[in-house]
């Protein structure tokens, strides 16, 4: 019973802490619903700091914390080695998630980071970059 107890407090501090980001990103709010409503994919600039190009998103994707639900949550971008979410349940860092990504199996993934409502998954195994490309080709033919 002790255990639930602490597990429910948690709950509520992770959910609080979420709303409060939530409050201070208020203008973002907005534009992010306009970027979410419509599907994209677009190629991002090669950044000489990270190991794989990032491609910009506009999909949902399904991520499950271990033991608990799966929820559908906006990918707002992708590279083989990761991706970067939007939450709708707060996690922490170093926390395990599976992630499937469509027409892929799933695939174990770790928060690396958390920034208000967004969070940062690393793959446990990179993508193939010939898998990566077929991804991105199919968001690209669901886009259109």
């Amino acid at each position: 019973m002790r255990m639930k107890r602490r597990n429910f407090e948690h709950r509520v501090r992770r959910m609080r802490l979420r709303a409060s980001a939530q409050r201070a990103e208020a203008p973002k709010a907005a534009l992010t619903v306009l970027v979410r409503a419509r599907p994209s994919v677009s190629q991002s600039e090669p950044d000489p700091q990270r190991r794989s190009r990032r491609v910009a998103v506009g999909s949902e994707i399904s991520v499950r914390k271990a033991g608990g639900f799966s929820f559908q949550l906006p990918a707002l971008d992708v590279s083989t080695d990761g991706c970067r979410v939007e939450l709708v349940e707060m996690v922490d860092v170093c926390e395990r998630v599976i992630v499937r990504l469509p027409g892929l199996e799933p695939l174990s993934a770790e928060v690396v980071w958390v920034g208000g409502n967004k969070a940062a998954l690393q793959f446990q195994r990179p993508l193939h970059p010939a898998v990566f490309d077929q991804l991105i080709d199919r968001w690209a033919e669901c886009a259109a």
